[in-house]
């Protein structure tokens, strides 16, 4: 209702709209241009005015304060083209480009080729021109003060324009002195006959400029016959005074009639009439009559349910002045279809009354399923409605309400939704696919050169896709591999199984070493077969024997179920001892006689070994852990002198059957 509420209120204050350079400064008053080159501003009242009616303008213009380097100057122009229309900057002051038009020029520039006065000067001229010897000339130059003074002063200056239709006399003032007076048929001379037009104020500055205004009275436009609606005041208006006294008679009604704006009550039609002096220091009297309007009462509207595209349709056409909706329509012949809250404001006279309504609307339902119709074993389906309107009340077969839910089972699933319109069941039939459990069993062996069929028993209502591209249920395969099978059902269902086939040959034994087995010692001889069983002496299993006091020949076969082979190796029983023999002199003089140190190891199974060389002065010489590596009597390549060596000794091996370590060390003489 805050729109309603607005336009119950009068106001008086004007309203503008500034383009181009121009811009606000607050206060009715706008700059139309800074003290800038090439500046171009417009400022023009939001209304047309009507030139079948009597007006009396009064406002300021300011021109600026620059005298000999300023430019250009104000023009007031009447125009049919819009409230947002803006000329060409430059000496024609915003006033070229409006064409029809009617201009009163305030020209504070001597532009001698367009016919100005060396002085500032007021013309009146239409059409966009702003040149005197031309026909748009509709009266010559004038100064704009009497004598020609300076109109650059920096000071707002009182201009008041006067237009009486009966006599189709045009007047203007500045300053409180007529300066202007022509009688000219504005309407039909230059508009055609429109009595219409948008006024306000053009400025343009070029190479010179200056800081340009004006301030336009919030009281510009005066009505001379008010109305109100019996019950309700108003405020009457008068224009500015310069002393602010004012005496209004008759004094019926009135709040106070010594003031510019009294309230008025009147429950009945009279006219008033208003004195006091005016700006220019002149008595003045005005009259203005204010009517009564009786109230009324709205009673149209009721609220209302439309179905299906309905309306709800109203014509006011002959029984109010106006309407006027929330919608911002002022239609009084519609037909509203949308749904919400509508409002509408009705005048009879100024008198107006307000109501409101609902429309709900609605129309026949409709149930829409979306979501698969079938789904996998295991697996369920997601069910989403989408119920047209929005304001109907639904629920599934079980009493739930949401718009989505899960089934997992084969079934009419059903959904039963109703408005103030309709009422509608619906079903969706879901079905759930059972895709059968199959297995391609265990992982599986193959003889080279043999043939596996492999795969479950055919179903007709699945598809197979083996990993070979085979859409057999049963493949036979040939050679080793890892075989993929999927199922599906209605391309829709999936599963699927791996078995991985290995390739297997007849066992083939290589010859085995013979061993030689210390007294008391154990050995272990393996051969893996994992795809089968090996056989000792034709009595023990397995793929590894423990061999401890044996003595002879062991055979040995090694079978799977493509086949065998067998052979056989001999025990050699001994002894066991382990020591070493070191020499405690050698001669390294390339004779190839004694050449080098080394020990010589009386050990048949030796299983570590290590030998260390100092000098006398525990400098270490030699080291290796490689009973056939020998010391050449050298260190770092450079030959040892003659003289006595130590070594330590340490090494592993078998004694009595057991791997024992043993130690020893001593000297060692180096001759050359």
């Amino acid at each position: 209702m805050l729109i309603f509420l607005l336009l119950t209120t009068r106001n008086y204050g004007q309203s503008y709209s500034a383009n181009g350079n121009a811009r606000s400064l607050g206060g009715d008053c706008y700059l139309l241009t800074g003290a800038l080159d090439w500046q171009l501003g417009s400022v023009w009242y939001a209304d047309p005015i009507d030139l079948s009616k009597d007006f009396d303008l009064e406002f300021y213009l300011n021109f600026g304060n620059k005298d000999g380097s300023g430019a250009d100057g104000i023009v007031f122009v009447m125009q049919d083209v819009s409230n947002k229309a803006i000329g060409k900057s430059g000496g024609g002051l915003g006033f070229e480009g409006f064409s029809p038009s009617f201009g009163v020029e305030f020209d504070d520039f001597n532009n001698e080729s367009m016919g100005d006065l060396s002085s500032d000067h007021i013309a009146i001229l239409k059409n966009g021109s702003v040149d005197h010897r031309s026909s748009n000339s509709i009266s010559a130059p004038v100064t704009a003060i009497s004598g020609g003074g300076n109109i650059e002063d920096g000071q707002d200056h009182l201009v008041r324009m006067v237009w009486v239709e009966d006599t189709k006399e045009f007047q203007v003032w500045f300053d409180c002195e007529l300066r202007q007076r022509i009688f000219y048929d504005i309407q039909n001379n230059i508009f055609n006959g429109d009595n219409l037009v948008y006024w306000g104020f053009t400025s343009s500055t070029g190479g010179l400029n200056n800081r340009q205004s004006v301030c336009l009275r919030d009281d510009i436009l005066v009505d001379d016959t008010m109305t109100l609606c019996k019950g309700e005041s108003i405020l009457l208006n008068s224009r500015e005074s310069k002393n602010n006294q004012y005496t209004w008679s008759p004094d019926l009604y009135l709040s106070d009639n010594s003031i510019r704006k009294p309230s008025c009550s009147t429950t009945e039609p009279i006219t008033y009439y208003v004195e006091y002096k005016d700006l220019c220091d002149n008595v003045f009297k005005d009259t203005l009559f204010v009517d009564v309007d009786q109230p009324f009462l709205i009673d149209d509207f009721t609220d209302t349910l439309l179905c299906n595209g309905s309306g709800y349709s109203f014509d006011f056409t002959s029984k109010y002045d106006s309407v006027y909706w929330n919608s911002g329509s002022r239609n009084k012949k519609i037909t509203w279809i949308n749904e919400g809250e509508y409002a509408m404001r009705a005048w009879q006279g100024v008198c107006y009354d307000d109501d409101t309504f609902n429309i709900t609307v609605s129309e026949n339902l409709e149930i829409k399923f979306s979501g698969d119709t079938t789904f996998c074993e295991g697996d369920s389906t997601l069910l989403s409605l989408d119920i047209t309107p929005s304001d109907a009340v639904y629920q599934w077969e079980d009493g739930l309400s949401s718009l989505s839910r899960y089934f997992s089972s084969t079934d009419d699933v059903l959904v039963k939704a109703k408005n103030s319109c309709d009422s509608v069941t619906q079903a969706y039939s879901i079905r759930e696919i059972i895709l059968e459990e199959f297995s391609l069993g265990n992982d599986t062996l193959l003889c080279i050169g043999d043939t596996l069929t492999i795969g479950p028993v055919t179903q007709n209502t699945i598809d197979y896709l083996w990993s070979n591209n085979s859409s057999l249920s049963r493949i036979d395969v040939t050679e080793a591999g890892t075989y993929i099978l999927e199922i599906s059902k209605e391309s829709k269902c999936y599963d699927s199984d791996t078995i991985v086939v290995s390739d297997l040959d007849i066992p083939l034994l290589d010859n085995l070493d013979d061993v030689l087995l210390c007294k008391r010692e154990k050995i272990e001889v393996s051969i893996p077969n994992a795809n089968g069983e090996v056989i000792w002496n034709n009595q023990e299993i397995g793929e590894s024997i423990t061999l401890e006091n044996i003595n002879g020949r062991i055979d040995v076969k090694m079978t799977n179920v493509c086949g065998e082979d067998s052979t056989s190796f001999e025990v050699n029983l001994v002894d066991c001892y382990c020591d070493m023999i070191y020499p405690n002199a050698f001669t390294p003089n390339e004779d190839n006689l004694n050449d080098n140190f080394r020990p010589t190891p009386d050990c048949p199974k030796l299983s570590e070994f290590k030998l260390q060389i100092y000098n006398q002065w525990g400098e270490l010489l030699f080291e290796s852990t490689d009973i056939n590596k020998y010391w050449d009597g050298s260190f770092q390549n450079v030959r040892c002198q003659d003289g006595v060596y130590f070594w330590t000794s340490n090494w592993k091996g078998i004694l009595n059957g057991i791997i024992q370590e043993q130690s020893s060390s001593g000297i060692v003489h180096l001759i050359r």
